[in-house]
C-alpha cells in the first residue's frame, strides 16, 4: 500500500510568489498614474471655472458703469488707480480702478507696487486668499458696444476663455 507524500503537494513556488508580486505592483502605478491625472484634471477645471468667473466679473464691472466708454485693453500691468472704495469717483475714474483690481486679480501681476498696494489697502484679498491664476493676464475688446473679455493662463493645460456680450 502507498502512501500519498507531501513531496510537490500545496505551495507555492518563488516564480509564482513573483508573478504576483509583479501583477500586484503594475495593479498599484496603474492606480497612482489615475490619481495623478485625476488631480491634474481638477486642477484644470479649477483654473478654467476661475477664468470664467474672471472674465465675467470684468464684463459685469463694464456693464455696471455704463456712463463711460471702457478703452480696449491689452496685455500688461495695471495702470495706476484712486481707491474708489474709499471715496467717491467720477465714472472714468471707476472705469480705471475697475481694470487696475481685475489685472491684480488674474495673478500675473501680484508682484506689481500697483497690486501690492491695492492688497495693503484692502481692495484685494491677500495673495493667500486669491493668487489669481498662474501666469494669469486678460484682454477686452471693445467695438461697436460689443465687448470682449478674455482670460489666459499657463497652469497644469494653458487655457483662454472668452466672455462676451452687450456693454
Amino acid at each position: 500500500m502507498r502512501t500519498r507524500s507531501d513531496d510537490g503537494a500545496g505551495g507555492a513556488s518563488l516564480i509564482e510568489v513573483l508573478v504576483a508580486l509583479l501583477v500586484l505592483a503594475t495593479g498599484a502605478l496603474g492606480l497612482v498614474g489615475l490619481q495623478i491625472v485625476s488631480a491634474q484634471n481638477n486642477r484644470a477645471a479649477l483654473e478654467r471655472s476661475l477664468a470664467t468667473l474672471f472674465a465675467g466679473d470684468m464684463l459685469e464691472r463694464i456693464r455696471a458703469n455704463p456712463e463711460v466708454l471702457y478703452p480696449s485693453i491689452g496685455e500688461g500691468p495695471p495702470g495706476t488707480f484712486g481707491n474708489c472704495v474709499a471715496k467717491a469717483c467720477t465714472p472714468a475714474e471707476l472705469a480705471a480702478f475697475d481694470v487696475a483690481v481685475w489685472k491684480c486679480s488674474l495673478g500675473k501681476w501680484n508682484d506689481e507696487a500697483t497690486c501690492a498696494t491695492a492688497r495693503a489697502n484692502g481692495l484685494l484679498p491677500p495673495l493667500e486668499r486669491q493668487p489669481g491664476l498662474p501666469a494669469g493676464d486678460g484682454t477686452v475688446a471693445v467695438r461697436g458696444g460689443f465687448v470682449t473679455v478674455t482670460v489666459f493662463w499657463r497652469g497644469v493645460r494653458s487655457g483662454r476663455v472668452a466672455v462676451g456680450g452687450r456693454a
